[in-house]
């Protein structure tokens, strides 16, 4: 008795301590967020220790909070799960005539069926080409035929039609989409006072159009309004007001207004660029099924899905969780759609055992739409964090706090620089701002969401909170966990 009794006390000490620890730890964050006037149901924080698979802090856990770019966080462990990490996407190119290789002529329609591709950059365009060239095309005597069908026609995402904008990061969504939908508009002062601001648009895209009045001028301050409007014939882009004389060339980015046709119109000028001739026109159709069902032309693969999480992560893209959401409903569903991307998150997290139903309406996180509790998210964390064939890749694809990505400008005077690894949720139009991740120590692991709605003064203030909460937990769980 005497040795059961050894034995059993120390169980008991210890699971005392820790206990004491946690609430301790809980009342610390409470004491830190009242002195910061920071109550209600406006903030909420659930931190938890992976390592005991326990809760430290949770402060309004269980209530639904809009996520802003935090779901993006679902979207691709959902990706990871359902698609695969070793995923590549394919787009296929067929033709309905003879090929003479000697000659180059296709005798025929040169078809371009997409995939969903998030990843056709200007320099992949140009290698897409460049990979048909070698091939020997130097002739097409038909159309090209730009096939989208593997997405739905709707190219507007939920909670995207809240802000009409050409702003970049509200993309049309396509299975052909160029430059992630967008346009890398150079612009450099003149050479003198009055002369023009000098334009260039990257990639060129054949139905482009630059109209611009800007002027060079002795100002401080540059005042160029740059957007981009749908036409008839493609996007124009509209420039107007000055640049200084003294300020360095810059890139601003706008969204295109077109999709399959913005896609051809970019092959169009590479192919112009080639000397590769298209005697047809440039039409959207489908390839006919009798020769789909046969072995394309050539095959494009795209680089690995891991590239299109990163870019989900670490640069917040809402680009490239839409492609991907609609991608997971059309490896189901045979074409992709947000309705149907939306279900099959849902029918995942129900599969794998996440607690409570999130209002999921678009992979990226914009709009008024989504709701996720803080427990959710870190619950979900906690289930990456059990995926040794994938979990690697989605930590890594996370911005390391004062480093990279949307966390490169914080916390780089605290000790948790380099050591947090989170997503960022930022919509200020709806005062959002969210912040959901990993703090990574040697032989410790903790995941955490802290969500901000209506609360505070503004983004710099729930930021300057958020990191606070952080550093509070941290010297509240004690110096021998941590690295001095």
């Amino acid at each position: 008795m005497r040795g059961i009794a050894a034995m059993i006390f120390p169980f008991v000490f210890l699971c005392t301590v820790s206990s004491y620890s946690n609430d301790s730890v809980q009342s610390g964050i409470e004491k830190y967020l009242f002195s910061k006037k920071y109550g209600g149901k406006g903030i909420g924080v659930v931190i938890k220790d992976l390592d005991r698979d326990s809760v430290m802090v949770s402060i309004n856990g269980d209530e639904m909070y809009n996520p802003a770019s935090v779901s993006k966080l679902v979207t691709g462990a959902a990706a990871f799960d359902i698609l695969g990490n070793e995923f590549y996407y394919k787009t296929d190119v067929f033709i309905d005539g003879a090929f003479n290789r000697d000659s180059g002529i296709i005798n025929g329609n040169l078809y371009v069926r997409g995939g969903g591709d998030p990843g056709f950059s200007a320099e992949r365009l140009w290698l897409f080409v460049q990979h048909l060239y070698h091939l020997g095309v130097r002739k097409v005597s038909g159309n090209l035929v730009l096939d989208d069908s593997y997405f739905d026609s709707v190219t507007v995402g939920p909670g995207f039609d809240e802000d009409s904008s050409s702003r970049a990061y509200q993309p049309l969504i396509s299975a052909l989409s160029p430059s992630f939908s967008s346009l890398a508009i150079h612009h450099r002062s003149g050479n003198a006072v009055g002369s023009p601001v000098h334009v260039d648009v990257f990639p060129r895209i054949q139905g482009i159009k630059v109209v611009s009045s800007a002027k060079t001028a002795e100002i401080k301050n540059s005042s160029l309004d740059i957007r981009t409007v749908p036409t008839a014939g493609g996007t124009d882009i509209i420039i107007n007001g000055s640049m200084s004389l003294d300020d360095k060339p810059k890139y601003t980015y706008r969204k295109i207004w077109q999709t399959w046709q913005a896609f051809g119109g970019a092959l169009m000028s590479l192919f112009s660029e080639h000397g590769i001739i298209i005697n047809g026109k440039m039409v959207n159709g489908k390839v006919p099924s009798n020769i789909a069902s046969a072995k394309p032309f050539y095959e494009f693969t795209s680089e690995p899905l891991s590239v299109f999480v990163n870019h989900m992560f670490k640069y917040s893209s809402n680009f490239a969780a839409e492609m991907v959401l609609k991608t997971i409903a059309a490896s189901k569903n045979g074409q992709g759609s947000w309705e149907k991307g939306t279900e099959e998150l849902l029918t995942w997290w129900q599969r794998c055992n996440l607690p409570g139903k999130p209002l999921i309406h678009n992979g990226s996180g914009m709009g008024n739409l989504n709701r996720i509790s803080p427990n959710q998210v870190v619950e979900l964390l906690t289930y990456v964090n059990k995926q040794r064939a994938w979990s690697p890749e989605y930590i890594s694809a996370l911005s390391i706090a004062g480093v990279d990505g949307t966390l490169k400008n914080r916390f780089r005077n605290s000790k948790l620089k380099g050591v947090v690894r989170a997503k960022t949720g930022t919509l200020n139009s709806y005062k959002v701002h969210t912040l959901a991740g990993f703090i990574l120590l040697p032989g410790k692991t903790y995941s955490f969401a802290i969500m901000c709605n209506n609360i505070g003064e503004g983004q710099y203030d729930n930021w300057v909170v958020q990191e606070g909460i952080l550093d509070k937990f941290r010297s509240l769980v004690g110096k021998e966990m941590w690295a001095e």
